[in-house]
């Protein structure tokens, strides 16, 4: 079975440390938070080339109308089993892209290009369900550096072995 867990989830909470609500405010550059938490995952089905991952917050809809990505990555060898903290920034071999502080309206538009690639951590004004989902592919997706989601998810179809889905709160 396909499982992926984190040590920073903690009775189903994200330890506060990977949020807005940081203690090390130095860790959020332009609003965003930018340090990942670990992941660990097993299991992954006979064939996986690679590993995409999507992190999503579901309850950003009701908030602003999206449904927000803070992450988005592919091209994750089949020779790794986890990520440490702040993996997302620092592994140079996985391919990032757009994550919702790219949206063209308010606030957003101000922030820097690197600020709307790779990963972002958790903002919210309240508690809020997130849901990281790693993908186990038979193919390194063709996809560049700032791919959009669509993009991601035309070149998975009919290429994901198997999925792992890790869920969590976020906020107060």
């Amino acid at each position: 079975m396909f499982k992926l867990t984190s040590p920073a989830i903690k009775d189903g909470y994200l330890d506060v440390k990977y949020g807005i609500n940081t203690p090390d405010q130095s860790t959020v550059v332009e609003g965003i938070p930018q340090v990942s938490f670990p992941i660990e995952w097993e299991g992954a089905p006979e064939g996986t080339v690679s590993y995409a991952v999507e992190y999503m917050d579901y309850d950003n809809a009701e908030d602003e109308g999206v449904i927000w990505i803070h992450w988005i990555a592919a091209g994750i060898d089949a020779s790794k089993t986890s990520l440490p903290e702040n993996g997302a920034k620092t592994d140079a071999s996985i391919i990032h892209g757009h994550n919702s502080w790219s949206l063209p309206y308010g606030p957003y538009e101000e922030l820097s290009e690197e600020a709307k690639v790779g990963y972002g951590g958790p903002a919210p004004g309240r508690r809020h369900t997130y849901e990281l989902v790693m993908y186990a592919l038979d193919i390194m997706p063709d996809v560049k550096p700032g791919f959009y989601y669509s993009d991601l998810r035309n070149k998975m179809e009919g290429h994901i072995l198997d999925k792992a889905v890790l869920k969590m709160y976020y906020g107060e």
